[in-house]
Formats: structure tokens, sequence, C-alpha cells
């Protein structure tokens, strides 16, 4: 049996929210497939659902990165967005880890303290074209 099957079978599932929530689980390991970033790495460091957002993937952009002017990055610790935005953003679940880095937590923590006051949102376009916006305005540093 598959694992995504073994999950499901040991997880109770109560409403239709909760299979949204078990798509993207913290420690998933996902790989972009195709285009400028194939085989980048994202890895899921939470899930939660926002009282007023709705379902939060925080994904860490694991890699390294080129800016346009050839600078280097090496990832994104924290980046907020939508399952929608996930799930067209080109892809595959390749892996899992059960101790999840600490890297991110320090930006998490100001994302929730933004979104409290209604300052900060969720990324709801693919992740390619959220890190295309980003390392652009990064190459004009």
């Amino acid at each position: 049996m598959n694992a995504r099957l073994s999950e499901l079978f040991a997880t109770r599932i109560d409403t239709v929210s909760d299979l949204e929530q078990l798509e993207f689980q913290s420690g998933q390991v996902w790989t972009v497939q195709g285009g400028r970033y194939d085989g980048l790495q994202i890895l899921v460091v939470k899930t939660e659902r926002h009282p007023t957002m709705g379902v939060a993937v925080h994904v860490s952009v694991r890699g390294p990165l080129t800016t346009e002017g050839g600078s280097e990055l090496e990832g994104i610790p924290h980046l907020p967005s939508t399952p929608e935005a996930m799930r067209h953003s080109g892809l595959q679940l390749t892996g899992f880890i059960s101790e999840l880095p600490d890297d991110w937590e320090d930006m998490y923590e100001d994302w929730l303290s933004d979104a409290e006051m209604e300052e900060a949102g969720l990324f709801s376009l693919p992740l390619q074209e959220i890190l295309d916006t980003i390392m652009a305005k990064l190459s004009w540093i």
C-alpha cells in the first residue's frame, strides 16, 4: 500500500477541510518540476487553519536561487501560500523529513504578528511566479 493511502487510513477525517490539510503536511519535501526552478526543493514547515484566511501552507524554499544580476541566495526560509497556489506550482512530492530546521520560525512569527493586524496574507500565485518576482526585486539591490 502506498504511503498516502496508509496515511489516510491511519488518520481520522471528520470534514472535507481535513482532506485539504492532509494534502500538505509539515515535513513533506516537494520538488519543482520544469521551468527555471526545475529541481528546487520546497519543504512544508507548517500547515494551519487561519481564522480569516483559511488554510495556510507555510513553506521553506531549499536550495540555491540566482537573481537576474547573478547574486545567489541559499533559499527562502518562509513563504505563506494557499493550498491552491501549491497545487498550481508544478510540484511533485519527493520525500519527507521528520526533523524540521528552525530557520523559518522567526519569519513565521513576524508573518503571524502582521497577519493578526491584517497586514499580511497568503500568496495565491504559483511558487514560480512568486520566486520570479522576489528574484527580480533582489537583482535591483
